[in-house]
């Protein structure tokens, strides 16, 4: 929460964004409908690794 809050305070991208929360999101769905269906379900591939990724965390000291 403290990295978010910084981000919100200096215009930063967090280094763990909302749209990967979302693609875990639709990885579990997509778990939860196989294992209902009994086949494999196929999702998009994120073309680029860390797509959503901002600059890590500065360290506290």
């Amino acid at each position: 929460m403290d990295h978010f809050s910084r981000c919100v305070q200096e215009n930063v991208i967090p280094h763990t964004p909302g749209e990967e929360g979302l693609a875990d999101m639709r990885i579990i769905e997509a778990l939860y409908h196989s294992a209902r269906e009994g086949k494999a379900v196929k999702l998009e591939a994120v073309k680029k690794l860390d797509a959503f990724r901002g600059p890590p965390p500065k360290e506290e000291g």
